[in-house]
């Protein structure tokens, strides 16, 4: 098995042991966050922000809320365009 090293501030890396369970090593922390998206409820505690990071962090979630809901809006539209095309060609 390969190792890798990697560098991280001092408060990624608090952050990182606040989320490992007692018994978990960080590569065993990394696959497992890696494997689901996070929550909230995962992250609350974790973050000591300042109202400014906390309106930021509210800021880039709506952010991304918004280019998601774009892009499916786009994958809605491309399948309505693929079936329109199935359509004409079937009849």
């Amino acid at each position: 098995m390969a190792v890798k090293t990697i560098t991280i501030t001092e408060d990624a890396y608090d952050t990182m042991k606040s989320m490992k369970k007692p018994d978990e090593s960080f590569s065993e922390l990394f696959l497992r966050i890696g494997k689901k998206p996070l929550q909230i409820k995962d992250i609350i505690g974790i973050l000591k922000q300042t109202p400014e990071e906390a309106a930021e962090f509210k800021r880039r979630v709506h952010e991304i809320h918004e280019e998601l809901g774009k892009g499916m809006e786009r994958r809605i539209e491309d399948v309505r365009a693929r079936f329109k095309r199935y359509h004409r060609a079937s009849e």
